[in-house]
């Protein structure tokens, strides 16, 4: 059963499994990474969901013992992961499974991924969680140039404050829209508030992304 905690200042979760739910987890994402026709970039940043929960299961990010009066619960595995970064990787992996066929097995590892990332969203943010899943349920990331903004993106997010991420992080998911840039004057104009600039973004294009203080 796949389960998480909360990282510190709004920075995403530690994705926590045992090894039978992070290995199932692994192989869906591999399997679906191979043969979605929507997956571009094959060694790009949704297999490093992939590579994440393979290096937790393998005991190389964090070690959860199971408490003190429930040994029962058995030992679990954990990796730390942005919430940008997550949901990108969930949305395509949802995605992907229109196009495929799949097993029941892969369409319950998908649901709770997505059910992790949602209790997660609406403890860390609280009023705003409910506006900030309608956001993530409508990132495309059919569309290429959506995982390219994750530079951008990322950069940006890793560079907030605790309080920058938790008013700014509605309005950094809107930006994955593809017609984000052309829309920005007009939603500016208009009042938006908390939109962050395509001249901000752009100094994030290249840039190494700092630590996110998670």
């Amino acid at each position: 059963m796949l389960s998480y905690g909360l990282l510190k200042n709004h920075a995403g979760i530690v994705l926590i499994g045992d090894y039978t739910s992070l290995s199932c987890l692994h192989e869906v994402v591999h399997d679906v990474n191979e043969r979605s026709p929507i997956v571009k970039d094959k060694e790009g940043s949704f297999l490093g969901l992939a590579y994440d929960v393979r290096k937790a299961y393998e005991r190389q990010r964090e070690v959860i013992q199971p408490p003190k009066h429930f040994k029962e619960i058995g030992i679990r595995y954990g990796v730390q992961i942005l919430w940008p970064v997550l949901m990108l990787q969930q949305r395509l992996l949802r995605q992907s499974l229109a196009f495929l066929n799949h097993t029941a097995k892969t369409q319950a590892i998908a649901y709770a991924l997505e059910a992790v990332i949602e209790d997660g969203l609406r403890e860390d943010f609280g009023t705003q969680a409910a506006h900030i899943i309608d956001l993530w349920h409508r990132l495309d990331p059919a569309q290429p140039q959506v995982f390219d903004m994750m530079n951008s993106r990322g950069g940006l997010f890793c560079s907030w404050t605790k309080t920058q991420r938790k008013t700014g992080f509605a309005q950094l998911l809107s930006s994955f829209d593809p017609r984000y840039d052309r829309f920005y004057p007009m939603r500016s104009k208009n009042g938006d508030k908390n939109l962050i600039s395509p001249a901000e973004f752009a100094v994030w294009e290249n840039a190494e992304w700092p630590d996110p203080h998670w």
